[in-house]
């Protein structure tokens, strides 16, 4: 009876053992499981983020700052793809009066009817990166030749021959941005971005009393070259 009982306790411990050891290879399955998951949550998470930053690139090599140092380069032709996109901007219309200063800090401005191209050009300037006033630069300041020369310098009186996509033109009243010259029936026209239209909006190329159409280019004018900021505000 001894030894039986004896040889019962000895299975009994190897049972034991067995289940031990079953329980162990389960218990190292189950960590081999759950890490495999965790990595799998990870890789997809960071899938995710790549895709993210990968979509993110592709918007910013319209208007990253990469990008737009490099068309900087070119003469000035972020600034036309900023006028074009600030031409959505509906503080332009006519009947809002509220206007905000981009180049100084978006200060509210209430213009109580009057035109708003300085203030357009001047803010597409700021957004671009390029040099503004220090102050509310109305057309007959942009006008003095003797204003602002280091950040605006005048390379052109009645004169469009050496105008590159972003210049300034300025009449005493009146300022548009210049993208190419053109000739219609003999006659000179700037192809522009302006803020200041008797035309209603369509659509098209005029938004919020913004249009990008020919500008004629007579009487007298100046043409200044936006300069490009050494540091942001």
């Amino acid at each position: 009876m001894q030894l039986k009982s004896g040889m019962n306790s000895i299975k009994i411990l190897q049972a034991k053992c067995m289940i031990n050891k079953f329980s162990e290879y389960g218990f190292l399955i189950l960590k081999v499981i759950v890490a495999a998951i965790l990595l799998t949550g990870c890789s997809s998470s960071k899938n995710d983020d790549m895709d993210e930053e990968y979509s993110g690139k592709e918007i910013k090599e319209e208007g990253s700052e990469k990008d737009t140092r490099s068309e900087f380069e070119t003469g000035g032709s972020v600034i036309i793809k900023m006028a074009l996109f600030e031409q959505n901007n509906e503080m332009y219309r006519v009947e809002v009066d509220s206007t905000y200063l981009y180049w100084l800090d978006n200060e509210l401005l209430i213009l109580n009817g009057s035109t708003k191209c300085n203030i357009y050009a001047l803010n597409v300037l700021e957004k671009a990166g390029y040099n503004t006033p220090e102050g509310n630069a109305l057309t007959r300041d942009l006008f003095d030749t003797l204003n602002f020369t280091d950040i605006l310098p005048v390379i052109g009186i009645n004169d469009v021959s050496n105008a590159l996509p972003g210049d300034l033109i300025i009449w005493n009243g009146h300022v548009i941005i210049f993208e190419s010259e053109t000739e219609v029936s003999g006659e000179k026209y700037a192809k522009a971005f302006w803020a200041g239209t008797r035309n209603p909006d369509n659509g098209v190329n005029i938004k919020n009393n913004v249009c990008y159409g020919k500008y004629k280019l007579n009487g007298n004018y100046i043409v200044r070259r936006p300069t490009k900021v050494s540091y942001r505000k």
